[in-house]
């Protein structure tokens, strides 16, 4: 399993494979809300499930620290939409 650092300075998750990095970044609105806005894989290691590892552990993260999160991401939408009813608490509404 891909070891899933989380950089609160830089606002994004991350992972190394093959010694290239695959993140997911985020923005903050208020102090209870994250914004999920970007995923990024490099091209060789897409299709390996490693945007879904970084995705739970954004959603984990969020849950541990009482977060809300807004999936601006097209990948964090489409994931919550598969397979993220047990994060359905965590999306933030208007």
């Amino acid at each position: 399993m891909n070891r899933v650092t989380h950089d609160t300075n830089s606002r994004k998750f991350s992972l190394t494979e093959e010694d290239r990095e695959a993140f997911l970044s985020y923005s903050e609105i208020g102090s209870e809300i994250w914004n999920l806005t970007h995923t990024f894989v490099p091209a060789h290691l897409r299709g390996k499930g490693l945007a879904e590892v970084l995705t739970r552990a954004a959603l984990e993260a969020a849950k541990a620290e009482g977060k809300k999160i807004v999936p601006s991401c097209s990948y964090v939408e489409s994931f919550l939409k598969r397979k993220g009813k047990e994060y359905s608490g965590l999306v933030a509404h208007p």
